[in-house]
């Protein structure tokens, strides 16, 4: 039970992190970055919390990119929000299996007061990286609009969060395996 919990937390916080707008599809090939943030680290929440029992969850994610170059189109670091949709029947045990795919929505408010929207999907693995998500997409309005978005991320439950009725997983950590690269 405890390795399906870390499962679907991990899942869970892909999605955030989807939903941040920090991966989107791959560029065409010969396309330059226009920026690339080092390091996305963040927190999920999940309402009313992931229990073996399928569910209707909310999910929620709040994230900081850093250090983004070049630092001259956004300051040089960005705060993300997400929403992630998730499924009517969303279990431990159903994201804990990987191969997930979650849709999410995201705003970034760079340093310099501009923002940037996108819409990605978040897609988790399986196995040994059901906890893994890589997330990809496309920025929809604001600074780098049409461009493309890609971001990994790994994600954990918080400490006591188990998964049962008394501990439901309400809250992840995520942090970037690899950057975010917008082209």
């Amino acid at each position: 039970m405890k390795r399906t919990f870390a499962r679907g937390s991990l899942f869970l916080a892909a999605a955030a992190l989807a939903t941040s707008g920090l991966v989107v599809n791959a560029a065409p090939a010969g396309a330059a970055t226009v920026q690339n943030c080092k390091t996305v680290t963040g927190t999920v929440t999940i309402k009313p919390g992931l229990t073996t029992v399928p569910k209707a969850q909310t999910a929620t994610a709040k994230g900081v990119a850093k250090p983004c170059t070049p630092s001259t189109k956004t300051g040089g670091s960005g705060v993300l929000t997400a929403t992630l949709k998730l499924a009517s029947n969303s279990s431990c045990q159903g994201l804990a299996t990987g191969g997930q795919t979650i849709k999410v929505t995201s705003k970034v408010t760079w340093k310099n007061k501009k923002t940037s929207t996108l819409a990605m999907t978040a897609k988790t693995g399986t196995g040994a990286n059901a906890t893994v998500a890589t997330l990809k997409g496309k920025v929809t309005a604001g600074l780098f609009k049409g461009k493309i978005v890609t971001l990994t991320i790994k994600f954990t439950p918080k400490a006591g969060q188990n998964c049962t009725p008394g501990h439901p997983i309400t809250n992840l950590t995520f942090k970037s395996t690899k950057p975010l690269v917008i082209k």
